[in-house]
């Protein structure tokens, strides 16, 4: 009996030895795949670690250039081999937004032109007032009524949405 003891301790000794040496550790490959963290490409083109967002707007306002804040928007880019990354972020309304910015002041002629950095398939411009109601809809920044106005810029793309705020005091 003690003969049969020792050729099976021996056996599971060179069994475990074998398997060790051998380099197959299925539990080690398998948690090194699922902590894996995807690469997102920028929008930039570079390849880094990043959490996607929506291309950047930028406000020229007559001579001055004005960088809106980004308000709610939800976004996804698609990782490949089947896989997306996305976000959905939510803020403030753009009045409440804005509160503490300062505005560039204009007259009712001023040219205001959005340039995004990466053109949307349509984009709408809002206007605010103060209580955080939308008085004024259009395709285009109006400067009508004086003071400070709040604007919202919500534009589309194929990979989600986003809201763009920036005020300007109209004389």
């Amino acid at each position: 009996m003690n003969f049969k003891f020792l050729f099976l301790a021996l056996i599971l000794i060179s069994l475990s030895i074998i398997m060790g040496c051998s380099g197959i550790n299925d539990t080690r490959e398998k948690a090194d795949n699922d902590s894996e963290v995807k690469e997102v490409s920028n929008l930039d083109g570079s390849s880094e670690d990043a959490i996607p967002k929506p291309p950047s707007l930028t406000v020229i306002v007559g001579e001055e250039t004005v960088r809106p804040s980004l308000g709610t928007y939800n976004w996804s880019v698609d990782n490949g081999g089947g896989t997306t990354s996305g976000i959905n972020a939510d803020s403030s309304a753009p009045p409440e937004l804005l509160e503490n910015n300062n505005s560039i002041q204009v007259t009712a002629d001023t040219n205001v032109e959005l340039v995004f950095e990466e053109e949307p398939e349509n984009y709408t411009v809002r206007i605010w007032d103060d209580d955080n109601n939308i008085v004024n809809s259009s395709n285009k920044v109006v400067l009508s009524g004086k003071g400070k106005i709040v604007y919202e810029v919500l534009a589309h793309w194929e990979q989600g949405t986003a809201s763009y705020a920036f005020s300007l005091d109209v004389e």
